[in-house]
C-alpha cells in the first residue's frame, strides 16, 4: 500500500505536493519522493528513504525552487513495499525516458505479473513491480506517439493486479488513472486552472483543494495546465474496491466509493457485537484503526468504551512496517492505562489479525497491568489468503490463520480468553457496497480464471 499525490497550478507546487504527501503518510513510511516537470520540458525527481519530513532537507528544496523555466506541476509518493527489497534506496516516483521525452510514475498497488511482463518486453526487473510498471507505461506511450493517456487506456490489457497511478510528463502534463476494477482509491479537484489529486479525499480536504471527485474505476484524467480531459480504459471489468481500505488502510475522515470510512468502521463494530457478543465490563479499542469499530461495538452492546491503550505516534503503523522491525514496532508502539484495565473484563476491538505479532504483544501487556479477562473481537473476517493487489501479504505462510486452524487455537496463540470475528455479510451491510474485493478473506480473486496458485507462481517477492 502506498500514497500518491499530484498538483499543478499557480501556487507553490513543491509545498502543495509535500503537504498532500504528509496527509498520506499513514499509507507508507519506508520512502518518500516527488517529481516535478518544468515548463521547458524537463522532469526532476527528489527521493529518499524515510518519511516526508525526512526528505524535506535544504538541498532538495533548493534544487526544486531553482529549476530552470519554472515548475509546471508534479507528483508525490509515500512508499510501503509490496514487492522488491525492503529499505531499498530507489523510491518512487520513478523517472524513465530520454532527453526527448521523459515521464515520472508514482503508483499505489501491486502488479502481480510483473516478472512475466519483464520477460515479455525484455525489461530489467529492477526493484520489483514499480520498475516494470513505469517502463511499461513509457513504452506504451512511445508506441502511441508519446501519448500517456492512450498508454493508460490500454494498460489494463497487459497487467494483472491493482493500481492507482499518477504520471507527470515532460510535455508537460499530469495524468492520473485507476484500474478498471477500482481496487485502490484516488480523488481529484479541478478549479480555476488548478489541479489536485491524492490517494484519499482527506488529504484534499486538508489542503483546501475545494470540491473533490473520486476517479471512477477505469477513468484516465489528464491536465495540461489549461483544460481537463477525461478518457476511459479500453476494457471494462466488474468493480471490486479493496475491502481492506475500509477495514484498515484509509483514514477515518476519508471517503472511498462514496462511503464514509468512519461510518463503515462504526457499522462494522455494530455488526461484530451482533455476531460475537460477550459479557464484559468495558470495550477498549486498539488505536487508531480499531477505534471506530469499538465505538460501534459499544453502541450495539451497551457497554462503555474507554481508551485503555495509548499509541506512540512516532513509531508508525505496525502492519506496514518492514519485517525486520515489525516485532520491535509492535512492542514499542503502545502504552497501557492501568486505571482502565486493572481488574476488569475487557473486550479488545481491533480491525484485523494478519500475522498475530501485534495482538499477542498487546494482550500480554494488558495482562501485565491487571486485566482480568481479555476477549478479542475483530471487525473483519479471518485474513486467510495473500493479496496481489497492493497489500504486503504475498504468501500464505505469513498468515496466522494458516498456522492455527480454529478460532480457539488463534485465541490461545494470542493469549486471549476468547476470540470473535465479523462476517463477510457484516462487512457488506456495514459498507453498503454491492460488490468489493474480499480475496484476502475468501480466496476468490477477481481475475477471471486465475486462482491463488496461479497468482503465487507469477508473483515473485
Amino acid at each position: 500500500m502506498c500514497g500518491i499525490a499530484a498538483y499543478a497550478g499557480r501556487q507553490d507546487t513543491v509545498t502543495n505536493i509535500l503537504t498532500l504527501m504528509i496527509e498520506l503518510q499513514h499509507r507508507g513510511q519506508e520512502a518518500s519522493g516527488l517529481a516535478v516537470a518544468s515548463t521547458d520540458g524537463e522532469v526532476h525527481s527528489f527521493t529518499n528513504r524515510g518519511t516526508v519530513l525526512e526528505i524535506l532537507n535544504a538541498e532538495n528544496l533548493l534544487s526544486a525552487v531553482q529549476i530552470r523555466g519554472g515548475i509546471f506541476g508534479g507528483i508525490g509518493h509515500v512508499r510501503y513495499s509490496t514487492s522488491g527489497p525492503f529499505f531499498h534506496y530507489s523510491a518512487q516516483p520513478l523517472v524513465v525516458g530520454n532527453s526527448r521525452y521523459r515521464i515520472a510514475v508514482a503508483f499505489n498497488g501491486t502488479i502481480a505479473n510483473y516478472t512475466e511482463l519483464a520477460r515479455e518486453f525484455s525489461m530489467d526487473r529492477g526493484d520489483g513491480d514499480s520498475t516494470v510498471f513505469a517502463n511499461l507505461i513509457y513504452r506504451l506511450a512511445v508506441e502511441f506517439d508519446r501519448d500517456v493517456v492512450e498508454a493508460l487506456r490500454v494498460l489494463p490489457e497487459y497487467v494483472v493486479g491493482g493500481y492507482s497511478v499518477a504520471v507527470v510528463t515532460s510535455e508537460p502534463r499530469i495524468v492520473i488513472a485507476r484500474d478498471p476494477r477500482g481496487f485502490r482509491p484516488l480523488a481529484y479537484s479541478f478549479t480555476d486552472a488548478e489541479f489536485y489529486a491524492a490517494s484519499e479525499t482527506s488529504a484534499l480536504d486538508a489542503v483546501g483543494a475545494g470540491v473533490w471527485m473520486e476517479v471512477l474505476p477505469g477513468e484516465v484524467i489528464s491536465f495540461d495546465g489549461k483544460a481537463l480531459e477525461v478518457a476511459r480504459a479500453s476494457m471494462a471489468e466488474c468493480v471490486a474496491p479493496c475491502i481492506f481500505e475500509y477495514v484498515y488502510f484509509s483514514r477515518l475522515d476519508s471517503v472511498f466509493n462514496g462511503v464514509s470510512i468512519y461510518r463503515a468502521r462504526f457499522e462494522m463494530g455494530r455488526e461484530l457485537a451482533k455476531v460475537a457478543p460477550v459479557e464484559a465490563d468495558v470495550v477498549v479499542p486498539v488505536p487508531d484503526s480499531g477505534r471506530a469499530a469499538a465505538l460501534g461495538y459499544g453502541r450495539e452492546s451497551g457497554m462503555p468504551v474507554e481508551e485503555g491503550i495509548v499509541a506512540n505516534k512516532y513509531v508508525g503503523r505496525g502492519f506496514i512496517a518492514p519485517p525486520p522491525v515489525r516485532e520491535v514496532v509492535s512492542k514499542l508502539k503502545y502504552g497501557f492505562v492501568k486505571d482502565v484495565l486493572n481488574g476488569r473484563r475487557v473486550v479488545l476491538v481491533d480491525d484485523s489479525i494478519v500475522r498475530g505479532t501485534t495482538m499477542r504483544s498487546i494482550v500480554s501487556r494488558m495482562r501485565s497491568v491487571g486485566a482480568q479477562e481479555i476477549h478479542v473481537r475483530v471487525s473483519s473476517p479471518p485474513f486467510r489468503y495473500p493479496c496481489f493487489m497492493g497489500i504486503d501479504v504475498s504468501s500464505r505462510d505469513e498468515l496466522l490463520v494458516w498456522r492455527t486452524v480454529y478460532e480457539k487455537d488463534i485465541a490461545k496463540h494470542v493469549e486471549a480468553d476468547s476470540l470473535g470475528y465479523n462476517t463477510l455479510k457484516g462487512l457488506m451491510r456495514a459498507t453498503g457496497l454491492a460488490t468489493f474485493c474480499a480475496a484476502c478473506f475468501t480466496g476468490v480473486y477477481p481475475f477471471g480464471d486465475l486462482k491463488l496458485e496461479d497468482l503465487e507462481r507469477m508473483f515473485v517477492r
